[in-house]
């Protein structure tokens, strides 16, 4: 690839979709998303709407990522497009080729890096223990971080040398280039000579569920920068879908707790999970006797992560810092897990910066109790709502009270929303049946330009008789609707590329959607979920014309493994039907699917 996964990732969480795009277009909070006049064609009423990734426009079926959106909106290149963003937040952009996108790939398979983790790992905790390691286990003690809290966690110590892992790891048989596509060593450029990656810094052991050691984290024993340095995306590493100790916190949170001799007592309960922004928070925490707690790895939290959280947790208390960097990160955190189905819960932290200080200020009975009296994602929402008015100011109480009512409008239970109009009125001293009629204002709003948005994209999604981006979609409407499908439900859930449905390239009729098709599933085999990349291989309206497949999917509520098998059948029957130009052979082709299953049932 021409940029490493990892660098785009980072360089996305740097630059808030939300915030880059609120520089060019008025937004407006709309529910959980946000909503302007689109920039990109005329119109009064918004249809421009901003996801939590990505932006979307129902009029004129504008749609990407952020750097989709910079492509489109500064008329740049793909690579222009990373540079623009790479110097609004200060990052140095990789020096890739194109040409390298075509390399064949290496031979560093993931035995090695396993068996090269493990040894580095043991020299790390060697270091430590040895005379030279004096300066981070007395780092180690000011943090208050015990003797078996290190051994449980495998923490290590990195010695301030260029050489020294380097040199036992090719003793060992591996080579330079394998060490530093490990991210072991780096290679200088000056005279062709690997050199240590970490250097003079207390070591953090990132191990996967299964118990591997995939990755490194490092911290400086002063105050020099980077603080933190973490392994970048290796052959056994992912950034964006590891979480920092997870191997340990997925059997506190599920009940099958191993036996933690650093736990003098335990306050974690099943089901429910902490969310913390770094290392020591994490191993205070434990050490604390909160084992379910977790962090992400010196990035946003990915939809990726959120998924693999859904796995082991239903609730998810947000415990990151009470700066303007922690409560961006708390926002964000909602949206991802909301739209998994995760309860997020926000810890409010006072008297403290972090959980490592405040538990070491009050103590652990202290932080369960401020667990207990954690605020919902709604009530967050807002409070943080009323804080940023002055409710004092007609104007201001006016805008509060909207946006207020738009939070409680998606709520889907009346009990639930019944909770909050009354909280909200006790919160405003405006009465319930005003805030009632406000949300109702807003729900019949909002169905209204959903249902209007969607019905003036059905028949041109039918018929596909303007597209300019599948030219065969007229010719071949039947198949280019499903393949329409196939590609959006696969968007959506790229998991069930590896079912046993299996698609090929070969059952797509149409050649843009079949090239869509095959780079997608070229993506996804590489184990990445973002189609990010795709901005180097399309213009920005055809990514626009991809993404909007998928924004086709998501208010259908069958999009699962069912309806990908359905789809798939359908495609193939329709590919092999010569009569395919006609509209009433869809319809037929769905009768003999149907007569087939029901064949089967009998």
């Amino acid at each position: 690839m021409p940029f490493p996964s990892s660098f785009i990732a980072e360089l996305k969480s740097r630059n808030p979709i939300e915030t880059v795009i609120s520089r060019y277009v008025d937004l407006k909070r709309a529910g959980s998303n946000l909503v302007g006049l689109c920039p990109f064609h005329s119109e009064r009423t918004p249809s421009f709407t901003v996801f939590s990734d990505n932006f979307h426009c129902f009029g004129c079926s504008a749609g990407g990522d952020v750097i989709t959106f910079i492509m489109k909106i500064e008329n740049l290149e793909y690579r222009d497009a990373i540079q623009f963003l790479a110097d609004k937040c200060g990052m140095a952009v990789p020096a890739q080729d194109y040409k390298d996108y075509g390399k064949p790939k290496s031979a560093l398979t993931r035995e090695k890096c396993f068996e090269m983790n493990k040894i580095a790992a043991r020299v790390f905790y060697s270091n430590l223990n040895s005379p030279d390691g004096e300066p981070a286990r007395r780092y180690l003690d000011e943090r208050k971080i015990s003797p078996a809290t290190r051994i449980h966690f495998g923490l290590g110590y990195a010695l301030n040398s260029f050489d020294h892992l380097t040199d036992i790891l090719i003793s060992k048989g591996f080579t330079p280039q394998e060490i530093n596509e490990n991210f072991l060593c780096g290679i200088s450029k000056k005279n062709g000579k690997p050199f240590d990656m970490f250097r003079n810094r207390i070591i953090f052991p990132i191990i996967d569920v299964s118990g591997n050691i995939v990755a490194f984290g490092g911290r400086v024993l002063d105050d020099s920068k980077p603080k933190y340095l973490n392994s970048s995306d290796t052959v056994v590493f992912k950034k964006s879908r590891n979480l920092f100790a997870l191997n340990f916190a997925k059997n506190v949170i599920t009940g099958d707790k191993p036996d933690e001799k650093n736990l003098t007592k335990s306050y974690a309960k099943p089901g429910e999970m902490i969310l913390c922004e770094g290392y020591m928070d994490v191993i205070s925490m434990h050490q604390a006797g909160f084992g379910n707690a977790v962090a992400t790895l010196g990035t946003a939290i990915t939809s990726e992560h959120a998924r693999i959280i859904s796995r082991f947790a239903k609730t998810v208390y947000l415990a990151y810092d009470s700066d303007d960097a922690g409560q961006a990160a708390t926002k964000r955190a909602i949206r991802m897990l909301t739209e998994v189905g995760i309860d997020a819960k926000v810890i409010k932290i006072s008297g403290a910066k972090d959980p490592d200080e405040y538990i070491k200020k009050f103590g652990s009975a202290s932080f369960a109790n401020i667990i207990s009296a954690s605020e919902g994602q709604i009530d967050y929402k807002l409070n943080e709502i009323l804080g940023k008015y002055d409710m004092n100011v007609s104007e201001q109480k006016y805008k509060a009270m909207t946006e207020a009512c738009g939070i409680i409008a998606d709520i889907r239970t009346d009990l639930k929303r019944e909770i909050y109009v009354e909280r909200l009125s006790q919160l405003t001293g405006i009465k319930q049946e005003t805030i009632y009629s406000e949300i109702k204002r807003t729900v019949r709003n909002e169905n209204k330009k959903f249902k209007h948005q969607f019905s003036e994209l059905l028949p041109k999604n039918i018929m596909r008789y303007d597209d300019r981006i599948n030219t065969e979609a007229a010719s071949n409407y039947n198949a280019a609707a499903v393949e329409r499908r196939i590609i959006g439900i696969l968007l959506l859930y790229p998991e069930l590329l590896n079912s046993k449905i299996k698609i090929s390239e070969d059952d797509f009729v149409t050649t843009f959607n079949k090239n869509v098709f095959s780079n997608i599933k070229k993506i996804y085999e590489t184990g990445e979920t973002d189609i990010t990349q795709l901005n180097e291989v399309y213009t920005p309206d055809e990514f626009s014309y991809i993404m909007e497949m998928k924004f086709e999917r998501m208010p259908l509520s069958s999009n699962g493994e069912d309806a990908l098998k359905e789809q798939s059948e359908l495609l193939k029957k329709l590919k092999a039907d010569a009569s395919d130009k006609d509209e009433t052979d869809l319809l037929s082709v769905i009768e003999k699917i149907k007569k087939e299953k029901l064949k089967k049932q009998q």
